[in-house]
């Protein structure tokens, strides 16, 4: 997300330039101080001037883009834009200028690898009802009973199919589900962001358990564990203290305001909630061992890695990579694709959707490789505009792991079908892109759960279909919106190698 936070920062430096040429230097110093500095071809020239410098320049305590008016801002909370100019109007100019004749009029973006249709997935869905909205949020395969949860941000239910994508039931959660996890009880470990998808900085957020039972679909809330959390979007639980109980981590990506916080369990019973990094943005969350990974993937984008994160006294973050903050990171998986036992980083980048909504060539899935020295080598980039998730699992049983992506903000231009689902086949290393016809014509896709719903050994694949959201880039005709409307909030792409 582009989104600049200068409050704060950078105070140290001095204001007041004498030459024009030190609009890069200005440039590098204030913007380094906060995130990864942004090189202007990151973006093109009309986004520079129309939108980002403009937000840059509020935050900075500048009202006025030279000489005119700021349009009307959203609600901001205090401390989000400086009271008064940090820096000098005329040093503020330059950095203006720099950008101005140094990013591109357009951004190129690369030639799509071909991709070629595939047989590997049936595309399913289940009977659409009158009057329901392809508005999912969260979805889950549940392989121990057969199941797919689905987060209704409509209805503000969860609704349960069974394996042949009947529905069973639903439950109501009590919020809008941003993630669903099984828990070894049997119960549903879900986040919930509150009762708006929209940004907020309201402390609405909670983790609770959801009990259902799978043969009438029948349920509801068993028990509420956090409340107060800025728009919680990930999770992660288990015994991290080595005391018996649950404990939790909880990604509060928040909006300006947000927090990754940590939940050890006590003796009696209550949790002690500690902030392991204080700051909007806090995403996917993966725990191994005593090692918490995390995204950051607001203003500052980065991937941290969290050494003995349970112990106060011991846990030491380091950052493991950065990016601008156009980079639009969305999703980290943890693992070891390539199977050499050390692990390595799935990533996409394809948020689009706030002040800087054009088209990026470094959006995509990327596969950062695990070095013995404990470093990470970048060993794939596939472009996939708007790219949100991603999973790898061994999809077509030959023994490797394959990728499985979806993209909310899609180029539709190049292709209905090609550009909202991925599947890359893994031959030793060497990724074939295939897709699933007619996928694109169902909706656009925020998440997706891979598991073996119907049991016959293969990975399956279930899409959350959120179809009302910012565009983004997106430009949608009105007959392919209706069209959208009128489909499910779940689709299943069932796997046929078996």
């Amino acid at each position: 997300m582009l989104a600049i936070a200068f409050v704060g920062c950078a105070a140290f430096l001095a204001a007041g330039s004498t030459r024009a040429d030190e609009g890069e230097a200005l440039a590098r110093a204030w913007c380094s101080s906060c995130h990864l500095y942004p090189e202007p071809g990151l973006l093109d020239r009309k986004t520079w001037i129309d939108t980002v410098l403009p937000e840059m320049g509020q935050r900075l305590g500048f009202d006025a883009f030279r000489g005119g008016e700021y349009p009307a801002n959203r609600d901001v909370p205090e401390g989000v834009f400086a009271e008064e100019p940090l820096l000098d109007e005329a040093d503020w100019e330059r950095i203006i200028s720099f950008y101005e004749a140094a990013a591109p009029e357009v951004l190129e973006l690369p030639d799509w690898p071909v991709r070629r249709p595939t047989e590997r997935f049936r595309l399913e869905q289940p009977e659409v009802v009158e009057g329901d909205l392809p508005v999912a949020t969260a979805v889950l395969i549940d392989e121990r009973t057969r199941q797919v949860l689905m987060a209704d941000s409509y209805g503000m239910d969860l609704e349960i199919f069974d394996s042949d994508l009947d529905r069973v039931g639903a439950v109501r959660p009590g919020g809008i589900v941003s993630k669903i996890r099984r828990l070894p009880s049997g119960r549903y470990l879900t986040t919930i962001i509150g009762e708006t998808i929209s940004r907020t900085e309201a402390l609405h957020g909670l983790l609770q358990e959801i009990e259902i039972d799978p043969e009438n679909g029948e349920g509801g809330i068993a028990e509420r564990l956090i409340r107060r959390l800025h728009r919680p979007v990930d999770m992660a639980f288990g015994d991290f203290n080595g005391d018996g109980a649950t404990d939790y981590v909880m990604a509060g990506f928040g909006t300006h305001f947000g927090e990754l916080t940590l939940h050890l369990s006590q003796a009696d019973g209550t949790l002690a909630q500690s902030i392991l990094i204080d700051g909007a943005g806090s995403g996917s969350l993966t725990v191994l061992g005593d090692d918490l990974y995390v995204l950051m993937a607001q203003e500052n984008e980065r991937v941290i890695r969290i050494a003995d994160f349970a112990d106060a006294e011991r846990g030491e973050q380091q950052v493991l990579m950065r990016f601008p903050p156009s980079h639009g990171a969305s999703n980290l998986k943890v693992l070891d694709l390539d199977g050499d036992g050390i692990d390595d980083l799935l990533m996409t980048a394809g948020d689009n959707a706030d002040i800087s909504p054009v088209y990026k060539p470094y959006h995509g899935i990327y596969l950062y490789s695990g070095q013995e020295d404990g470093t990470f080598e970048q060993t794939l980039f596939f472009p996939l505009d708007g790219a949100t998730e991603a999973v790898a699992e061994d999809f077509d049983l030959d023994g490797d792991l394959d990728i499985a992506a979806v993209a909310y903000y899609p180029n539709i231009e190049q292709g209905l079908d090609e550009s909202g689902f991925v599947f890359l086949e893994n031959d030793e290393g060497a990724f074939t892109a295939e897709f699933v016809p007619g996928l694109g014509e169902l909706g656009r896709y925020i998440a997706l759960s891979a598991g073996d719903i119907d049991g016959d050994g293969d990975t399956d694949i279930a899409l959350a279909n959120l179809t009302f959201g910012p565009d983004g880039p997106l430009v949608i005709s009105q007959e392919l919106r209706r069209q959208w409307v009128s489909g499910s909030g779940v689709v299943l792409l069932r796997n046929t190698t078996r």
